[in-house]
């Protein structure tokens, strides 16, 4: 069984995962006006302001309003990251 390996070094993590532990608290329910998981619209109006996929990416590793950087994963890559927003916004 392979194991796969994170730029920092840890085991990667799932969007799944990801999504579990650090986002839904917040994006499940659109709390403080998070865009909610599978909520496609909101997400798209979001990338249409901030530069597509790639400026939700930076504004997820840099925190945005309520939200710390990197949604409180600190040690998710940037691609654990875009995966988890890929899931719950349903962009790519």
């Amino acid at each position: 069984m392979e194991v796969a390996v994170a730029a920092g070094g840890g085991a990667a993590k799932t969007p799944d995962e990801i999504i579990a532990k650090h986002c839904n608290a917040c994006h499940g329910t659109g709390l403080l006006g998070a865009p909610k998981i599978g909520d496609t619209a909101a997400w798209k109006e979001r990338a249409d302001h901030q530069g597509g996929l790639d400026g939700i990416l930076a504004k997820a590793i840099t925190g945005i309003n309520a939200m710390p950087p990197k949604g409180t994963c600190s040690d998710c890559s940037d691609d654990d990251l875009k995966g988890a927003i890929e899931k719950m916004s349903g962009l790519k």
